[in-house]
């Protein structure tokens, strides 16, 4: 139980870290492009107005990404307790899908 905890707090983490670093380079895309919003050429406004449009579809993903994270979380803590309160269902429903799959498997 111990190892479990530590693999959970060691993901959470991970997740945290990468989490950190994609905002922090989409801020950077930001902040740069406003920097250079008064000093180009055309052809450079037209790279830099795409440049913003793939920085918001890029945010809007990784929102998407984090709602996504949270349902499939509390859709886990969902299937955890449907099988601690039905230990022997679970084992049996476990072992059904385990024997379809093989025998599926096996068809070939």
């Amino acid at each position: 139980m111990a190892k479990t905890k530590i693999r959970k707090s060691s993901r959470k983490s991970t997740t945290a870290s990468i989490s950190r670093d994609v905002r922090g380079v989409i801020a950077d895309a930001e902040e740069l492009l406003q920097a250079t919003a008064g000093e180009l050429g055309e052809k450079a406004r037209e790279i830099r107005k795409e440049l913003v449009r793939k920085i918001e579809a890029a945010k809007e993903k990784f929102q998407n990404l984090d709602d996504v994270k949270e349902a499939a979380e509390e859709g886990l803590k969902e299937v955890d307790q449907v099988i601690r309160k039905h230990p022997y269902e679970s084992v049996g429903a476990a072992l059904v899908a385990g024997l379809i799959i093989g025998a599926l498997l096996n068809r070939r």
